[in-house]
């Protein structure tokens, strides 16, 4: 395996486990265990929506590529503001869903409104 292959995997794996870290916090403030969520994340929305997604879309990236059809980045923009919103109401460090909330703001302002979240693949690519 390639030095940047292993590189993509950590990055991978240590936003996965922030991802992860940030929701158990969130959930925890409404007094969901972490052992719960994990159950919950790992046993039906990893597999189904994550694992299922990154499958379907993986060529987006590379074909440049982002039809809007099932979702677009208008409409994750939305859900992003509602977690940075709830973060701060229940006292949850907020500094993750803001950051994930500016890139999708990027991307809409740059034209990407109406395609679908991958289209984020375009501000992240730039050094």
């Amino acid at each position: 395996m390639t030095r940047r292959r292993v590189g993509g995997l950590q990055g991978l794996g240590g936003l996965t486990v922030n991802g992860f870290l940030h929701a158990a916090a969130l959930v925890g403030s409404a007094g969901v265990s972490a052992v719960d969520f994990a159950d919950l994340a790992l046993g039906c929305f990893i597999p189904t929506v994550v694992g299922q997604t990154l499958a379907a879309q993986a060529p987006a990236p590379d074909d440049r590529n982002y039809p809007g059809a099932l979702g677009t980045t208008e409409m994750n923009l939305n859900a992003l503001e509602h977690i940075a919103h709830t973060s701060v109401e229940q006292g949850v460090h907020s500094g993750q869903p803001r950051l994930m909330k500016e890139i999708a703001e990027r991307g809409i302002a740059e034209g990407h409104g109406g395609d679908n979240y991958m289209a984020v693949f375009e501000i992240l690519k730039r050094r």
